[in-house]
């Protein structure tokens, strides 16, 4: 039954009850206004529950199961699933050169890149060397032709440096190429990962069931971050000057709401999907899920999630985009170490861009306690600017995400939704494991 004040409705396998109180008190104390949830463990979902309103004021639209999200870069995990799934299949290698499959991108230097290279963002390749407009951004043929003949801003493969947004059209690129269909990168996501993620838009009935980012509060925090990034930081991070850092917004509002945005494939940073995808997609990574009497089998082996998870970056190797934060990369695209994960040691791994671009630090060790310290491994954790948050967790098969509409945007604060929505997991896992 939905609860009359929130509208929060869904299911929850018994002894996951709490989880649904705690996702209820987010909306409660005002931290969501509307936002899903989703938990598969051991190939089961055990949480899929939604809540709130697409509009604070009116309150006229509830937020369903129904409801998609532009999830900001939780699309970079979707994107690293999808190349490891190519590996999978054999069309991809991570220790190839990128030329094997797109011969046309070994100009200017790029010919000796390298798959793992691409993806752990050593490429030197953050981004293009002139001013970008959305128009240019949005535009995937132009992206592709002014990547291609890009130079290396540093030797790739020497260091690594933070692809905020570059990433996404490469490896967009080079998974239409190894396709034996050729199809573009959205279509590909939805086709083999699941049918309700998409990466661009171009339906009005889709389009109608996207909810709209809500800003909730201006910080002068944001505005110190922007005016103190070097020149390579900041064109990174605004794509070249086509977007704002901050609440991306413009003076006609959060330029992320904008149609032209969310009919464009923007692999690493406009992922619309709801969080029963995105944990979906996640659980499958790990084993087999079980739905409707039915077993779907998983989408990696165990050799393909190790290489997709070994890490390559050399210890205290300074991050060129984000020098003041502590990152390290695996072959895979997934963020294997970080600042803000040192509390687990060298075997967690995930991604958290909050941090990055001066927003809130949402990954706390909440599990730490459940594992013990050979076997807590992360598969992955990838946030988006704003909240929302997804990842996975091997050892007991658990795959969470929680997207929302309400970015929070106060500076470098830690997220109390995902903390309690986490604590709350954590306490249900614990609790099994004494009986």
């Amino acid at each position: 039954m939905p609860s009359e004040e929130n509208n929060v409705r869904g299911y929850i396998s018994p002894g996951w009850e709490c989880v649904r109180s705690v996702f209820e008190q987010n909306f409660n104390e005002g931290l969501d206004i509307g936002a899903s949830l989703c938990v598969y463990h051991r190939g089961k979902c055990v949480v899929d529950l939604s809540g709130g309103w697409k509009d604070a004021k009116t309150k006229k639209e509830p937020y369903t199961d129904d409801t998609l999200q532009l999830t900001f870069s939780t699309a970079k995990g979707i994107m690293a699933a999808a190349v490891a799934l190519c590996v999978e299949r054999g069309w991809l290698d991570y220790d190839a050169p990128v030329t094997k499959y797109w011969p046309q991108f070994g100009q200017n230097g790029k010919e000796n890149i390298l798959l793992s290279d691409l993806l752990s963002h050593r490429s030197g390749l953050p981004y293009i060397d002139q001013q970008l407009t959305v128009e240019d951004v949005c535009n995937w043929s132009r992206m592709i032709s002014l990547l291609i003949a890009e130079k290396p801003h540093w030797d790739p493969g020497s260091t690594h440096g933070y692809h905020g947004h570059t990433i996404g059209f490469l490896v967009g690129e080079l998974i239409r190429c190894v396709d034996p269909q050729h199809r573009s990168y959205g279509q590909f996501v939805r086709e083999e990962l699941d049918d309700q993620c998409y990466i661009g838009v171009s339906d009005d009935i889709i389009e109608a069931r996207v909810a709209p980012l809500i800003r909730k509060q201006a910080n002068n925090k944001n505005s110190d971050v922007v005016n103190s990034l070097d020149p390579l930081s900041e064109k990174t991070l605004t794509c070249s000057g086509a977007f704002p850092l901050g609440p991306y917004q413009n003076s006609s509002g959060i330029i992320y709401n904008e149609a032209q945005i969310h009919q464009a494939e923007l692999p690493a940073v406009n992922a619309i999907t709801n969080a029963r995808s995105v944990a979906r997609i996640y659980a499958r990574l790990m084993g087999d899920i079980y739905e409707n009497g039915k077993n779907i089998e998983r989408l990696l082996s165990e050799k393909t999630l190790s290489q997709a998870i070994e890490n390559i970056t050399p210890v205290g190797e300074t991050d060129r985009i984000v020098p003041t934060i502590k990152t390290a990369f695996g072959k895979g695209g997934f963020q294997v170490y970080g600042e803000i994960f040192n509390v687990f040691g060298d075997k967690v791994f995930g991604h958290n861009e909050n941090n990055i671009l001066g927003g809130q630090k949402i990954f706390i060790g909440l599990f730490l306690s459940i594992c013990s310290s050979d076997k807590c491994i992360y598969l992955q954790l990838l946030t988006g600017f704003g909240g929302s948050c997804a990842l996975a967790y091997p050892p007991d098969q658990l795959s969470y995400a929680h997207v929302c509409n309400q970015l929070d945007t106060s500076g470098f604060s830690i997220d109390q939704r995902s903390i309690r929505l986490l604590k709350a997991i954590q306490y249900v896992l614990n609790h099994q494991k004494e009986f």
